[in-house]
């Protein structure tokens, strides 16, 4: 009894400190306590497992095989690892930006766990809303530093650099230079105020060349347009257009003076080779050989009626 007791003990000495050399052997017990070596070996097979579970959570494992289902005293431990894999996935949705989920079933770390999410959720608010205003300084600034403050067209600022950018990029389009007639005798005989008027109609019918146009003020009475992909014939055509929708304005029915623009074109290939500067000073020239014109045939109508 006693070489029984001994060998029984030393068996669960050896599972409780030294698993791997721990062995018994059924067949060499005596017939008696054949059936309580096999629960024995159960039981202590169940402690290994479980013992085994405990140390991969320990090392944050959540891989490893988990004990036989029949293996009642790690059910505690089985459980442990289900949460805990399904806290891993909620941190990878938290850490996604998804921050409505929250964990109710481990007490304390629960409540530190959900007041880290929630001050998470906080500060991504924060900064979003910061983000968010940032966003509309950069675009009141872009207004403000690209468009001219009376009609709302781009300036000169943003007209350079779009026909920069347009040259660099071996872009096809048509420079239009447009200067308003009698913009000088309009301020001084009616006031700053009606030749305001005068240059915000003219900045109504420009803004409407096509959807595609950049329609800048680059100064007092100049104007110009960028009109992509086109041809000299077809812009010129539209100017035309504008031009005489311009005349027949209503607004224009019971003023003591004449709306009128002078403008000249400049159309620009892909294999363009001159720079901005000397595009800029061919549509001024022709823009004045086209005030000329219209001076002269002003002229031509007085002296017929007279």
């Amino acid at each position: 009894m006693g070489s029984v007791a001994e060998s029984l003990f030393s068996y669960l000495r050896d599972v409780i400190y030294n698993p791997r050399k721990a062995v018994l052997d059924i067949e060499k017990l005596p017939e008696d306590f054949r059936d309580f070596g096999k629960g024995l070996q159960f039981f202590s097979e169940c402690i290994m497992e479980g013992n085994e579970l405990a140390q991969a959570l320990s090392r944050g494992d959540l891989t490893g095989k988990l004990p036989s289902r029949g293996n009642e005293l790690a059910a505690p431990l089985k459980s442990l690892h289900s949460s805990l894999r399904h806290l891993t996935w909620q941190t990878q949705q938290i850490a996604k930006g998804d921050y409505m989920h929250r964990v109710e079933f481990m007490g304390d770390f629960s409540r530190a766990f959900n007041t880290m999410v929630d001050q998470l959720a906080e500060r991504q608010r924060m900064l979003e809303d910061k983000i968010d205003q940032a966003q509309k300084q950069k675009a009141s600034l872009e207004v403000h530093a690209y468009h001219d403050s009376i009609t709302k067209l781009y300036n000169r600022t943003f007209g350079m650099l779009t026909l920069d950018t347009w040259l660099h990029e071996k872009r096809r389009f048509v420079l239009v230079f447009v200067d308003l007639d009698g913009l000088k005798y309009v301020n001084d005989e009616f006031g700053h105020g009606e030749g305001d008027m005068y240059i915000l109609n003219a900045a109504k019918h420009l803004r409407l060349f096509s959807s595609t146009t950049v329609a800048c003020r680059i100064g007092g009475d100049e104007f110009m347009l960028l009109v992509p992909d086109t041809d000299y014939d077809s812009a010129n055509a539209s100017m035309l257009g504008i031009y005489d929708n311009l005349q027949g304005d209503e607004y224009l029915r019971d003023k003591p003076y004449k709306y009128s623009m002078s403008f000249g074109l400049v159309a620009v290939g892909q294999d363009n080779e001159m720079s901005a500067s000397d595009i800029l000073s061919i549509a001024d020239e022709r823009m004045y050989e086209n005030k000329r014109m219209r001076k002269k045939a002003r002229k031509a109508e007085r002296e017929a009626r007279a």
